[in-house]
């Protein structure tokens, strides 16, 4: 909430509740991530323990064979020396002499094999006779203790036997024995020719160091006949521990299980076995369960930091962008603000942008420019209503008093039965009742009925000369009109159309509802208008469409109804006039069929 306050975004504003709704977008699938990258994680790294073991624990195998293999191969040196052979082959007991020459041929030759070979501490043969032969420093006497201690059915089959580590008596060191029946010579069964030969124990030692440092984090214990022979780690484990750890692996033995979690001491290993088939003896791997645990901490903190890392600039960059996204709904909000203050001359531009918000600002200027057009047009429509007011007043000082006095004349004109004075009064004194008692809008009805009256009046002045035909849908009587819309357009026609023509003539008066359309004509055929009049006409109605009005006085009557249809139903209705010399005129329009709504009674 503080890098809220530090960017300046306001508490309750929709930049706040956008921005914490994309960190929690965010968050939602980086959290995922990394629940499933640290399981993963977690079982790759175990995995990758798992495997190094198995995969140092195959080397160590194959390590120890191949040492033990190549070692094996100095007990076939007397091949090489047929006079060793030969030694080996007597089956008679020589004299002393005899024997201690043999001896002395066999240690040299020995002697020489040990010095050329640093693993050996000694070697030794026990001819078929029973006779020993040794190198300088051997034990005669160990070589029985080894024999008794090896199952005769292993020596056969030039099986190489391998023992596990003992101590030389006369210098305390610790060897490993190799015992190979030499089959080659035994010819009789009953008969038995050896070979042992002594091998340091620390080279072994070395053998196995060197595959435990390629990882120092994993252990490696070597067991012979269930007794631990080498520990990497020192005494990290006991003798109980290792008993413990083979057992476990025996009772796995049918399922080929080599990898297992065992509990020492209150803490978790991971151990890996093989036995060695050379040597018999049990090769084991082990790792703390905590090292793979720490592995995984680190790698799950390194993720963790990335993740934060990345959040922040994700968190930065957002702020940021919402920044430039919200600035201009910001400027729009204060500018609504003023605009709600009565002043419609605020506007914006965000000219370089074509997104929503670009979109939405030149929404809100179209707005205020169609509520300053409003605004102007019921200006203009009241002043041009009031204009047409006072044009049929504007003979009158006192309507009522005008009202009144016609009356006063209908009234002597029915006394004298003078029936044309009385009907001019009468209807005109309905012309001044109608302009001063009805509202702005009328019914078609009412106007007809108005209309109806200034007719009458221009009939008696031409004395019925001139034909008047009404074709008016009866739907239509109930429509809302402009009050005094239509009469300017019928003076126009006797007027400037008929009255010039001298002889009869015809008005045609038509209003038909097409759908929500009410469709007036006014149609004459009078004198009619020339073309360049006709133009002038035109053009008066463009300055209309224009500026809204038109100071002319020409054609006043014509352009007053032309503007108030602009101004109070819109742009899409119109007036349209057609005429052509010594044909006629023609004056249609266009205006929304509005029905009155008839107040209900009860």
């Amino acid at each position: 909430m503080r890098l809220f306050k530090y960017f300046n975004v306001p508490i309750h504003s929709f930049r706040r509740k956008l921005l914490i709704s994309y960190l929690f977008i965010i968050l939602i699938p980086v959290l995922s991530a990394l629940l499933i990258f640290g399981l993963n994680s977690y079982n790759q790294t175990k995995q990758y323990h798992e495997d190094f073991m198995n995969q140092l624990n195959k080397r160590t195998n194959v390590s120890l064979q191949d040492f033990f293999s190549n070692m094996a191969r100095n007990s076939y040196y007397y091949l090489a020396d047929s006079r060793l052979k030969k030694v080996l082959e007597k089956r008679y007991e020589q004299s002393d002499l005899e024997y201690i020459d043999d001896a002395n041929v066999f240690q040299q030759t020995l002697d020489q094999v040990v010095l050329m070979n640093g693993y050996l501490e000694g070697i030794m043969f026990v001819g078929l006779n029973g006779r020993v032969y040794n190198s300088k420093d051997s034990e005669i006497w160990s070589i029985s203790s080894v024999v008794s201690s090896i199952p005769e059915d292993w020596l056969r089959h030039d099986k190489v036997v391998i023992t596990a580590p003992y101590k030389i008596a006369n210098n305390d060191k610790k060897v490993v024995s190799i015992v190979r029946e030499l089959s080659d010579i035994n010819t009789n069964s009953a008969d038995h020719a050896l070979a042992k030969l002594d091998i340091k124990f620390k080279a072994i030692e070395s053998i196995l160091g060197g595959s435990a440092e390629s990882n120092s984090e994993v252990g490696t214990i070597v067991a012979a006949d269930g007794k631990l022979i080498y520990n990497s780690k020192g005494n990290s484990l006991a003798d109980e521990d290792v008993a413990r750890i083979l057992s476990e692996f025996h009772k796995y033995e049918s399922q080929q299980k080599n990898m297992l979690e065992i509990p020492i001491s209150g803490k978790k290993y991971m151990f890996s076995m093989a036995k060695n088939t050379l040597t018999g003896w049990d090769i084991v791997q082990f790792l703390p369960v905590e090292v793979i645990d720490k592995a995984f901490q680190n790698n799950m903190q390194k993720y963790a930091l990335l993740i934060l890392l990345s959040l922040l600039i994700a968190t930065y960059f957002a702020v940021l962008f919402s920044k430039r996204f919200f600035l201009p709904i910001y400027r729009l909000t204060k500018t609504m603000k003023l605009v709600d203050t009565g002043t419609l001359d605020w506007s914006m531009t965000e000219e370089n942008r074509d997104d929503e918000i670009g979109q939405l600002v030149q929404s809100y200027n179209g707005m205020i420019q169609r509520l300053k057009e409003s605004q102007e047009t019921e200006r203009l429509s009241n002043l041009l209503q009031k204009k047409a007011e006072m044009n049929m007043m504007q003979a009158q000082i006192n309507p009522h008093f005008l009202y009144n006095t016609l009356n006063v004349v209908q009234s002597i004109a029915d006394l004298h039965e003078m029936e044309q004075i009385s009907l001019i009064a009468s209807s005109l004194a309905s012309m001044y009742r109608y302009n001063i008692k009805s509202s702005d809008d009328v019914t078609i009805e009412n106007e007809l009925e108005q209309l109806t009256n200034y007719i009458q009046i221009q009939q008696l002045r031409f004395m019925n000369k001139f034909q008047v035909v009404y074709e008016i849908d009866p739907v239509v009587l109930q429509s809302k009109i402009l009050k005094f819309l239509l009469q300017p357009l019928v003076e126009n026609a006797f007027y400037h159309g008929l009255e010039p023509k001298g002889g009869k003539g015809r008005l045609t008066i038509v209003m038909k509802k097409h759908g929500n359309i009410l469709l007036i004509k006014i149609e004459d055929d009078g004198v009619g208008i020339g073309d360049e009049e006709l133009y002038q006409i035109k053009s008066l109605f463009e300055q209309i469409i224009r500026d809204g009005y038109t100071k002319s006085k020409v054609h006043f009557g014509l352009c007053n109804v032309y503007a108030r249809i602009k101004n109070f139903y819109g742009k899409d209705f119109w007036l349209w006039i057609d005429s052509k010399r010594g044909e006629g005129t023609r004056v249609e329009m266009m205006i929304p069929f509005i029905k009155e709504e008839k107040a209900c009674t009860s």
